[in-house]
């Protein structure tokens, strides 16, 4: 995790969030990055803060489930236990959830495309780069990752990405936020939009905000 992170001044972040503009996603982006954070009173504050603005249940359930790819089963094990216990229920809640015979391949199916679409021109590099370090990193990747996880239909892939950001800008991880932030724009986010995500976390993650401005510019987002 960001050894910069101000934890008052996020807290004072989401106490005063009320966005007029793409509210729907920037609450995702701020929720996820309390789930990064991995505050129970963040997270309580920014599911508060979102539901004012139509968020849903599921929607948060989806950056939860997303989160463990960025953040490790801990953090989405608490964020999980804390969403259950503060807005109950949810479909499929107390059942057993065994993948189908045919899902496996739909994963690597839907995950090779969904990858493409984020990477871009970067796909081929990225494959070339990964599969010599190791080959099961990058079919996990794909399958895992962008297969099982980022397709699930629950959510829109712009509200995936960028909350994907957010994870990135708590944690500073300046490869994979350039490769997220790219992803974003890949798949359809506007430059304003990414902005706004980037701004409303803003300084409190320190070094986190300041590399998410470095690739601003290498992108070049004005």
């Amino acid at each position: 995790m960001s050894t910069c992170l101000d934890v008052d001044k996020f807290r004072r972040v989401l106490s005063s969030f009320r966005p007029e503009r793409y509210a729907l996603t920037r609450c995702l982006a701020l929720y996820s990055a309390a789930i990064a954070v991995a505050d129970e009173e963040l997270l309580s504050l920014a599911v508060s803060r979102s539901q004012p603005f139509g968020v849903e249940r599921n929607q948060l359930y989806e950056i939860v489930l997303q989160s463990y790819l960025f953040l490790g089963f801990p953090r989405m094990l608490s964020a999980a236990t804390h969403l259950a216990r503060m807005l109950p229920g949810g479909e499929g809640a107390g059942e057993d959830h065994a993948p189908t015979e045919a899902e496996p391949s739909t994963w690597h199916e839907r995950g090779l495309a969904l990858c493409r679409q984020i990477y871009g021109d970067a796909f081929e590099p990225l494959r070339t780069q990964v599969i010599p370090v190791s080959p099961e990193i990058f079919d996990w990747m794909i399958m895992e990752g962008y297969g099982k996880v980022l397709s699930r239909p629950g959510l829109d892939i712009i509200d995936r990405e960028l909350s994907i950001v957010a994870f990135l800008m708590v944690e500073n991880r300046p490869m994979q936020l350039f490769s997220h932030m790219r992803g974003a724009l890949n798949v359809g986010a506007t430059e304003v939009l990414l902005r706004f995500v980037i701004e409303d976390i803003g300084d409190s993650v320190g070094e986190g905000y300041r590399e998410a401005h470095a690739v601003l510019e290498r992108l070049g987002v004005t």
